[in-house]
């Protein structure tokens, strides 16, 4: 269990702030140190000629911290090595379109994406229904679809050969969940999923890990997408009268739930997967609501120097910002970022997708990956605190 960084059973204290980007963050490659754009002109202008990869997030809406933070953890990394001289003298570069985490404007980019032969891979996406919703047409194009934020069970099938991972999967964070509750004696565990692919999929996984421990969930209620109308999620889910409650949604959407059901003087303990945006939720939260809430994290703490992948992370943010603001997606999308630079490394001046696949495909961290040890939780805390 993570708490402040160490490895004990204390609480995480965020402090609340709004989401800081760092110098040279920015759309236009015309400015010093960018790493994105959303013209594709621009790109196939730049010379030296660099390596394009094209994304689809959530930059406006309510997931639009999701999409952001983990961009602001990508660009990081690839800021680095550009300014390093690139990959063989060529730069790394982001082809970026916002999708508001909504699946058929993920559709639409996608599809201008899968019309420019010079795109190497669909790098970072944002979701599972958005993910899930461009799997035919990647396909269809041969395009690797790279390091998606999304931990789903249906995105993880052996036929989805142009698909590779970089996080743990939602089963994992499900079992790590389910196991803690229970353990520390909760048994009436109610679930509140997002009605789309990520939600159900999740529900899934959250039913798996509560039948073998021989229980089913007190209830389960659906949640809207992208939308805090929750009055009568929350009711239905108070009559249930759980000790505990798993809200799968994202943080507006989870912080509606809560607010609603401490109103109605339903104070189960809280609990969520990663996605959900660790500070996100804090911020989102009411600050009396928010203290005891467990997050699965599939990074490691992002404040702990100890771990070298942090200190690595750390360092470079602080090089580009004077103020850096770490949290776990930010993280996610660095580390992701670098494993990407690292396979381009290994390959030619002029890989071609397959080879791409191929490369990722032997160094996936996720194949190392066993069980749920890669997976741990943190607690919210209801005051201020950062390092």
């Amino acid at each position: 269990m993570l708490a402040l960084g160490l490895w004990a059973g204390t609480t995480f204290h965020a402090k609340r702030s709004t989401l800081i980007a760092p110098k040279g963050d920015n759309v236009d490659p015309s400015r010093k140190n960018a790493v994105a754009t959303s013209n594709i002109n621009s790109l196939l202008n730049e010379q030296p000629k660099p390596y394009i990869f094209a994304q689809s997030l959530p930059l406006t809406g309510p997931a639009a911290h999701l999409g952001k933070s983990y961009s602001r953890g990508i660009d990081a990394a690839l800021r680095e090595i550009n300014q390093a001289g690139g990959i063989n003298g060529r730069p790394v570069k982001i082809w970026r379109l916002d999708d508001g985490y909504e699946p058929n404007l993920t559709i639409t980019n996608t599809a201008l994406f899968t019309k420019q032969p010079e795109v190497l891979g669909l790098f970072g996406y944002v979701g599972t229904p958005t993910t899930k919703a461009i799997l035919n047409a990647a396909s269809k194009a041969k395009l690797p679809i790279i390091a998606p934020m999304t931990g789903a069970s249906a995105l993880r099938q052996p036929q989805q050969g142009n698909l590779v991972h970089y996080r743990s999967s939602y089963a994992q964070e499900a079992n790590r969940i389910v196991n803690h509750l229970i353990n520390d004696g909760y048994v009436r565990i109610a679930i509140a999923y997002q009605n789309d692919a990520y939600g159900k999929d999740v529900l899934a996984s959250l039913r798996s890990a509560l039948r073998r421990h021989g229980l089913k969930p007190a209830s389960t209620v659906p949640l809207p997408r992208n939308s805090t109308r929750v009055s009568a999620a929350a009711l239905s889910l108070d009559r249930s009268n759980p000790d505990a409650l798993v809200v799968i949604s994202t943080s507006q959407t989870m912080s509606a739930v809560v607010s609603n059901l401490h109103r109605m003087g339903s104070h189960p303990q809280l609990m969520t997967i990663s996605f959900i945006g660790t500070k996100a939720l804090f911020d989102d939260l009411p600050q009396s609501a928010s203290y005891g809430i467990g997050v699965t994290q599939v990074v490691p703490f992002p404040w702990d120097r100890r771990q070298p992948d942090v200190k690595r992370y750390q360092k470079t943010l602080q090089a580009q910002s004077d103020q850096p603001d770490f949290d776990f997606v930010s993280l996610e999308g660095f580390l992701a970022a670098e494993w990407l630079i690292n396979a381009l490394k290994n390959l030619g001046p002029q890989p071609t997708r397959s080879a791409l696949m191929k490369e990722l495909k032997r160094t996936s961290p996720v194949q190392n990956r066993r069980g749920s040890q890669n997976v741990d939780l943190v607690f919210l805390g209801s005051g201020p605190w950062q390092p």
